[in-house]
């Protein structure tokens, strides 16, 4: 029990040592601030790219979108029409 209180204490003793080495203060440099500014462009430039890209896609939507309800107004109306003549040749 002697030897695991001695462990404890030199441990106690050692730990804040260790932590003060791993929070070592890292210097910002030029290169790493030019670093950022070409990654902050990069990804602009890809905002932009993907905003054009969704803009096309919901024209593409509106395209469909026009496409099937012309289709369904002219069922629709041809179903009203075939319906109507059906009726008026039986009187």
């Amino acid at each position: 029990m002697k030897t695991f209180r001695k462990f404890f204490c030199i441990f106690l003793f050692f730990f804040p040592l260790v932590l003060k080495a791993e929070v070592k203060e890292i210097p910002f440099t030029l290169d790493d601030r030019d670093r950022i500014i070409r990654t902050e462009q990069k990804l602009e430039s890809l905002h932009s790219e993907v905003n054009t890209r969704f803009d096309q896609l919901f024209n593409f939507l509106w395209a469909i979108i026009e496409i099937f309800t012309s289709m369904m107004v002219s069922v629709f109306g041809f179903a009203f029409w075939d319906r109507k003549f059906t009726q008026a040749g039986m009187l």
